[in-house]
């Protein structure tokens, strides 16, 4: 059974560790392996187009709380460069009040790995430094044109360095032929091991431009198809007919059996 944390937003710092807590995060953080929070900043729009600097700030401190393991933030936006867009947003602000450092996955030494069993990138390109890393997903919860919804998983993209990714913009060549399919082998590289969504403000309609919904709530699982599907049903999906967490459900995780835990 999978645990998905589902608690009414009150501010970013207690809602987040009450959801953190739900699922006993504190003992599973890693002791001694390099901790990525990896917020969604496909841009520098504000919130909810990217993830607050507020939570990301909240999932940093709960983790300090609770490891000393060294704790960094990474991103690869998917447009522009994701140095300007950490200035705009106020994540360098972030990193210089917490001594945090930040990684640009767009601009990070890679390597080429494979894997047959991917659906469509048999190979891909992957930042050395994410490989044996403990990833925290921290997406907002959005609509999205090409995948429906945009959530834990599909936040993964951001490890993709645009230098081999970019076409139109920074991660062009994960949209086709299938971006659900590319979702699924991005996260068959590297499978976040722990997902904290911001839905107290979704996006409806679309990942770019659409509409603030009042979603009010933190959700936190280690199973990211789970939680994708619990955020999903927010927007008013049903997580079966969304193609990538078909094609996830068994491989990355399950939505066959989960267990919600409200506060």
């Amino acid at each position: 059974m999978s645990k998905v944390a589902k608690v009414k937003h009150v501010d970013y710092t207690s809602s987040t560790a009450r959801a953190l807590d739900l699922i006993g995060a504190a003992a599973q953080l890693p002791r001694d392996t390099l901790l990525i929070i990896k917020p969604n900043l496909t841009n520098s729009s504000p919130p909810p187009v990217t993830t607050s600097v507020d939570a990301v700030e909240a999932v940093y401190s709960y983790c300090r709380r609770h490891t000393q393991a060294e704790i960094v933030i990474g991103e690869g936006c998917g447009s522009g460069r994701t140095p300007d867009v950490f200035a705009r947003l106020g994540y360098v602000e972030l990193a210089e009040r917490h001594g945090i450092r930040l990684v640009d996955f767009n601009d990070s030494p890679t390597v080429s790995v494979q894997n047959e069993n991917a659906l469509q990138l048999k190979k891909f390109h992957i930042p050395k430094i994410v490989i044996d890393a403990f990833v925290i997903s921290v997406p907002v919860l959005k609509d999205h044109s090409f995948t429906k919804t945009t959530v834990a998983l599909k936040n993964m993209f951001g490890i993709a360095p645009s230098k081999f990714y970019a076409g139109g913009w920074n991660k062009s060549k994960l949209h086709s032929p299938s971006t659900d399919k590319s979702v699924v082998d991005v996260c068959l590289y590297k499978r976040p091991d722990l997902s904290v969504v911001d839905a107290s403000v979704a996006l409806k309609g679309s990942h770019l431009s659409g509409r603030s919904v009042n979603t009010g709530c933190i959700l936190a699982s280690f199973d990211p198809v789970a939680v994708d599907a619990v955020a999903s049903e927010l927007l008013g999906h049903n997580p079966r007919r969304l193609e990538y967490l078909t094609l996830a459900n068994g491989l990355l995780g399950s939505m066959d059996d989960v267990q919600i835990i409200d506060a």
